[in-house]
């Protein structure tokens, strides 16, 4: 196993999951449920390892719109689970869903737009 490789691949993923949205998130159930924050990221962590797994899986054999989907479905078993599900909170993500999938679909043909009305190829 190249040991340097996966570190970076690590590292990089580490970056990746650290977002403001899921950051806010984080602090959100810590004041609802009254637990520590710290405690939450250790634990959440633990428990989405294989939630990740399943969902490069399902990426791998359905595609990008089955995992968004899941995520979203996720989402909601997350409010539900915090107690804050309502019908605003469901438009909200609803809305965040739709521009997630639109920007998946759309930045690569964006980018390659802008970038050739800039004279610059893709690579």
């Amino acid at each position: 196993m190249d040991w340097r490789a996966l570190f970076i691949a690590s590292v990089a993923f580490a970056l990746y999951v650290l977002c403001p949205r899921m950051t806010a998130m984080i602090l959100q159930e810590s004041k609802v449920k009254g637990v520590d924050v710290h405690t939450i990221i250790i634990v959440g962590t633990i428990i989405s390892i294989p939630l990740f797994i399943m969902l490069v899986h399902v990426i791998l054999r359905l595609g990008i719109e089955w995992a968004i989907f899941i995520a979203a479905a996720a989402d909601v078993a997350a409010a539900a689970l915090l107690g804050t599900l309502d019908l605003r909170a469901g438009v909200e993500l609803l809305i965040i869903t739709a521009f997630v999938y639109a920007g998946i679909k759309l930045a690569p043909l964006i980018s390659g737009l802008l970038l050739k009305w800039l004279g610059r190829t893709g690579t």
